[in-house]
């Protein structure tokens, strides 16, 4: 297959939701973005101004890019962290909420110095997911989860450590604030619902992200990265396939030879096509810090077969 049949159009800056990953991390970059959003999230109080923190002793997870966009966390004037993390795809409830526990333990593994044993000095925590599907089913909006005791309902381990997991299309609104509610829907629709926002913090968030859209230099960036991604596609396919090719068919041959059937070569080249294939999800997962499953999307590898690739990239962690 051609460079040029592969190729694919690239959406345009101002079709973007805030659910595009881009999008999202680009506004939450931003402190006063980052806090009209978070505020929103937490209507139950107001969020304190925000700044955004480079962790220096950040751990690198090669296999997930998500912990290495760990990197950038927000603090607010109380040093309470936060991630939030916008979840597109519908990756099965088990990955997603397990991958919360990944979150929080690469954001406390960084909280201390080495040698500091004053645990209580950590700060507190909180891992947000914000998707457009319910991963638990019960047609909420939100999901909140602290550490309780199963001896003693209701005695919370008060460890500051907490998780949310937003649902875009719950259907409680009754029970939640019309502000959340409202944003839940923007999150989703943030091309053409700013239109008909009532809410005043969520119609001012609109105006920051239209004026995100707007930037001349936000859209250098989101071109320039998709570009390098595309780039980076066509290559990664085009070598896994030529070394692929190579490899399995050398290796297949002397197979077939030995065994005296031709089973051996087409083995051959389906080994040689999952190793290349591996190095190449690597080497994107790498190069534009994206997650396994997205770098799988991107060398169009069918579904049925993710599993043994994920299985492999976290074998080696």
């Amino acid at each position: 297959m051609t460079k040029s049949k592969t190729k694919r159009a690239r959406k345009p800056l101002k079709d973007l939701t805030l659910l595009d990953r881009f999008l999202f991390d680009t506004a939450m970059g931003v402190p006063e973005i980052c806090q009209n959003i978070l505020s929103i999230i937490f209507s139950d109080r107001e969020v304190p101004p925000i700044r955004i923190g480079i962790s220096e002793k950040s751990q690198e997870s090669y296999y997930d890019s998500r912990a290495v966009r760990l990197d950038l966390l927000a603090f607010d004037e109380n040093d309470v962290v936060y991630d939030a993390e916008a979840q597109k795809k519908n990756t099965g409830g088990r990955n997603l909420k397990r991958r919360s526990r990944l979150y929080q333990s690469h954001i406390d593994v960084n909280l201390m110095e080495p040698g500091d044993l004053d645990f209580g000095k950590m700060n507190d925590v909180y891992i947000i997911f914000i998707a457009p599907f319910d991963l638990f089913g019960m047609k909420k909006y939100k999901y909140t989860f602290r550490m309780m005791c199963d001896e003693v309902p209701g005695t919370p381990l008060d460890d500051g450590a907490v998780r949310i997991f937003l649902n875009t299309r719950g259907e409680n609104d009754a029970e939640e604030s019309p502000e959340l509610v409202e944003f839940l829907h923007y999150m989703e629709k943030t091309s053409h619902y700013d239109k008909i926002i009532e809410n005043e913090r969520v119609r001012e968030l609109a105006d920051q992200i239209e004026n995100l859209k707007g930037s001349q230099e936000v859209g250098v960036k989101y071109m320039r990265l998709w570009e390098e991604m595309e780039e980076l596609k066509q290559e990664a396919i085009a070598e896994g396939l030529e070394e692929g090719r190579a490899e399995g068919r050398a290796e297949g041959l002397k197979e077939g030879r030995a065994e005296g059937r031709v089973e051996g070569r087409n083995e051959g080249l389906a080994e040689g096509r999952t190793f290349n294939l591996l190095e190449n999800i690597q080497k994107l997962i790498k190069n534009l810090n994206i997650s396994a499953d997205q770098a799988m999307e991107l060398l169009e590898i069918p579904q049925e077969e993710r599993a043994v690739y994920r299985e492999k990239i976290e074998s080696k962690s």
